[in-house]
């Protein structure tokens, strides 16, 4: 029985082990296409995000989202005046469902205890 622990403890160093140098080796690997050829791609998708980002269509798209932010938060305006109706609807809703869900609950307290109360 003493041989089956030694040999069980000794298997689970050498697990530990191989875990070790996997992670090494793949420290080393991480390492060399960080600083190899993946280098220069990421440097170059760097570049194009920073030109795209300052192009033409990118400027109109940022002022359209501007624009609709504005439409959307100012009253006057018909989309945020509809937005405002439907969010005050939604709570109108919400409150009468949570009125509606409370009398359920009364009436099925109400109604179990005057049950209990008949069977007693």
């Amino acid at each position: 029985m003493s041989d089956e622990k030694s040999s069980g403890g000794s298997g689970g160093g050498g697990g530990f082990g191989w875990f070790i140098l996997g992670g090494i080796v793949g420290l080393a690997v991480g390492a060399y296409i960080a600083s190899g050829p993946g280098r220069g791609q990421v440097d170059s998708i760097r570049s194009k995000t920073i030109e795209l980002s300052t192009s033409e269509p990118a400027q109109r798209a940022k002022q359209a989202a501007q624009r609709a932010r504005v439409a959307v938060t100012d009253p006057g305006n018909p989309v945020g005046k509809a937005i405002q109706d439907g969010v005050a609807a939604a709570k109108r809703r919400r409150e009468e469902l949570e009125a509606a869900a409370a009398r359920k609950i009364d009436a099925t307290i109400n109604g179990d205890d005057s049950k209990k109360g008949s069977n007693a």
